[in-house]
């Protein structure tokens, strides 16, 4: 559904379909009826006691509020428009409104159990019902899915049949026959019964089962609540989980063993929060004979916030992530807190640390498994573990730098190699962040807003997402190639309690055949107020131009070869020099939100070998 993203075929005598002795043994392990990470509304103990809570209140004021509004202009007359203007700004609003009318209808409903949100949940199945197709237009540019030539779920079409599904098993018992009957029909014609066919016949297979990114966990996650939560058939419901469970695997196998989450924090909230979601629920539903955390790589995975975390609340933002990242609260405390659980080292999450913030109301698994699969949702807890000085990420070539018990000031920094063939790719190797003081002053600077373009052919015509938005280096006038064969190799790696270094070979990252030589050494020194150096030193058969290059968010003032970067409070100085060249700074306006500055440091003139080292310093 984005660039090169095709349905395939199965070659003759590959299968899907589980195999009918895992079928077998899921089933006798399953309940008997279906079921669901949460109990169904006749439960007054386990609903009512969120009525005072916080979070009821929160969700009854929210339900209100949507109720009294029309549902979101979501029609076909608004899919056909943004596709015509190939514009998606229009259905980028009015779906997550959608989704979150069903979530917080159906908590309110549940928690409060008035019927007060009973008509508006049937209306707003009506209205959605009447739409040709629930896929995102940015994924059916040919129109086969409006033209009911095909049916594809993507993210969108999941989160809606899981919520619906949902809604049937919790509310079932207050809500009207034919209501039940539309859920039912609508999820197996837009779902179940198209990706269980295409499974069956190995043909037409939807391209997101193989893929090792968040669209892997999040559909087979949205799918197996579907099917647990309204099949009523044991046998098909253990399909369905069998499938699941073996197909995840490409999922798990988009990590690397170190655990790092190459599409970044935020990407690792979306994708991660559904391979929680689909662990629990086979956890839950086999009576704990079926754990896909219990394992040492995704145990891991887990811990992966807490490994990059620069400073309190402070992330890197590398390929497509949001700037200022934060990962959802409940993600990251999950395996501190997550019920049936052995337990081990953990101390009090602090004061006002609250699970339920960053919930958009977008999936109706997020709010429930905290509710009700959690020890004490109220009183978390997370890992009596403080920050190491630093985190060194083998597989990935990512190091994360920390400022010391002697450093005076708050001053951290980040090195990323690897490859330009990662999920969400940037072609950003030798990307570095510094931060100073919780402000991030040097920076990778995430996503651009996402368009038509975005995964299409032309992606890396946006500054954000090509090199020319990375403090990296241009060579030659070239910018960084895309594709895995495009890499980082570490020559070297240092590691004390007073420096981090580690230099990069970044020669096999441009398309430049005269580039003898291009490396990027890396010192973080924590003495002091600290500091860090970056050293690029480049070779060439014959002359020609090189620049390295700073980004930055913050406010920039030039004196000579001294550059001072300023956000609020915090100060940061870099003072650059060149050996082989004179220095040129110049800078440029990056043409996309956030519009951050770059700072070209170039070497003047042609040259066949220079060295350009900038030392940045808090002021």
């Amino acid at each position: 559904m984005g660039h090169q993203d095709f349905n395939f075929d199965l070659p003759p005598g590959e299968t899907y379909v589980p195999s009918s002795d895992r079928r077998r043994a899921l089933q006798a392990l399953l309940p008997k009826e279906p079921f669901a990470v949460a109990p169904v509304v006749t439960d007054r103990a386990a609903w009512a006691r969120w009525q005072d809570d916080p979070f009821g209140r929160q969700v009854l004021s929210s339900a209100r509020e949507l109720a009294a509004a029309p549902f979101p202009d979501y029609t076909d007359a608004t899919y056909l428009d943004c596709l015509a203007r190939e514009d998606v700004t229009k259905i980028n609003q009015v779906l997550p409104l959608a989704r979150k009318r069903q979530v917080a209808f159906l908590l309110a409903e549940a928690i409060y159990d008035q019927g007060e949100f009973i008509k508006v949940i049937g209306d707003d199945l009506r209205r959605l019902a009447a739409v040709r197709t629930w896929i995102h237009p940015g994924n059916d540019l040919k129109k086969l899915n409006y033209d009911l030539k095909t049916v594809e779920p993507d993210l969108g079409v999941v989160h809606f049949a899981e919520n619906l599904a949902l809604t049937d098993f919790v509310l079932g018992p207050r809500l009207p026959a034919d209501v039940r009957a539309l859920i039912r029909r609508e999820i197996d014609r837009r779902v179940l019964q198209p990706l269980r066919r295409r499974i069956e016949t190995g043909r037409d297979i939807y391209w997101w089962i193989n893929v090792k990114h968040n669209w892997n966990a999040v559909c087979l996650a949205c799918c197996a609540h579907t099917a647990a939560a309204l099949l009523p058939d044991a046998a098909d419901r253990a399909w369905w989980l069998a499938f699941t469970e073996a197909l995840v695997r490409n999922f798990r196998d988009g990590f690397a063993d170190d655990g790092v989450c190459t599409e970044g924090v935020g990407y690792w909230s979306y994708g991660f929060m559904n391979y929680i979601s689909l662990a629990e629920l086979l956890r839950f539903g086999t009576g704990g004979a079926i754990d896909l955390l219990d394992e040492p790589k995704m145990a891991r995975v887990a811990r992966f916030p807490e490994s990059v975390e620069l400073e309190p609340g402070v992330f890197p933002a590398f390929a497509d992530c949001a700037l200022d990242p934060k990962p959802l609260a409940w993600a990251r405390l999950w395996l501190d807190n997550r019920q049936g659980t052995v337990d081990h080292a953990t101390v009090p999450a602090p004061a006002g640390t609250d699970p339920f913030a960053g919930m958009a109301l977008q999936s109706a698994t997020e709010p429930l498994l905290w509710m009700f699969r959690t020890h004490d949702p109220r009183h978390p807890r997370q890992p009596a573990l403080a920050p190491a000085l630093r985190n060194w990420f083998e597989n990935s070539a990512l190091l994360v730098c920390r400022a010391g018990p002697a450093t005076t000031r708050r001053f951290s920094a980040t090195l990323l190699g690897g490859h330009n063939g990662v999920n969400h790719n940037h072609n950003d190797l030798g990307t570095f962040t510094v931060v100073l003081d919780g402000r991030t002053l040097v920076l990778d600077p995430g996503a651009e807003v996402y368009s038509f373009r975005t995964f299409s052919a032309q992606r890396y015509e946006s500054q954000l997402l090509n090199s020319y938005g990375h403090p990296v280096p241009r060579v030659a006038g070239r910018l960084q190639e895309a594709g895995p064969e495009w890499r980082a190799r570490v020559l070297v790696k240092e590691f004390s309690p007073d420096t981090d270094r580690m230099v990069l070979d970044l020669r096999t990252a441009y398309d430049v055949p005269s580039l003898r030589k291009l490396e990027r050494e890396f010192l973080f020194d924590r003495r002091g107020a600290g500091s860090l150096t970056i050293t690029d030193r480049v070779e060439f058969a014959e002359p020609a131009a090189f620049e390295s290059a700073l980004i930055t968010p913050g406010k920039v003032a030039i004196d000579g070869a001294r550059i001072r970067l300023t956000d609020g409070p915090a100060v940061l100085e870099a003072e650059v020099t060149v050996d082989g060249a004179a220095l040129e700074i110049s800078t440029d306006t990056i043409n996309q939100p956030p519009h951050p500055t770059r700072l070209a440091l170039r070497c003047r003139g042609d040259v066949r070998s220079a060295t350009v080292r900038t030392v940045l310093r808090p002021a």
